[in-house]
């Protein structure tokens, strides 16, 4: 159903990482994360726009981040170190 999967996509962001600008398709709740919120204000390279967001980070540590979000909820107090950890 064409009217489904629309309404899917728009629950998805845009995010373009690293040098390579590989863009990656994220949900809102990675998105309203606070360490990838966090990530984000901290990424030298960072814009935020309304249709997308550029993070400056090595796609292979964004692909850890992503599973990491998924599968497990950081503690408040390694928040630092882990978005030390990430950006770049």
């Amino acid at each position: 159903d064409d009217n489904n999967n629309n309404n899917n996509n728009n629950n998805l962001h845009v995010v373009y990482v690293g040098k390579s600008r590989r863009r990656y398709h994220v949900t809102s709740d990675v998105i309203d994360h606070p360490l990838f919120r966090e990530l984000v204000e901290r990424s030298s390279s960072s814009e935020v726009e309304e249709e997308y967001v550029s993070v400056g980070c090595e796609v292979v540590l964004f692909e850890h981040l992503l599973w990491m979000l998924q599968n497990a909820d950081p503690q408040p107090e390694s928040m630092d170190e882990l978005v030390e950890f990430y950006s770049c």
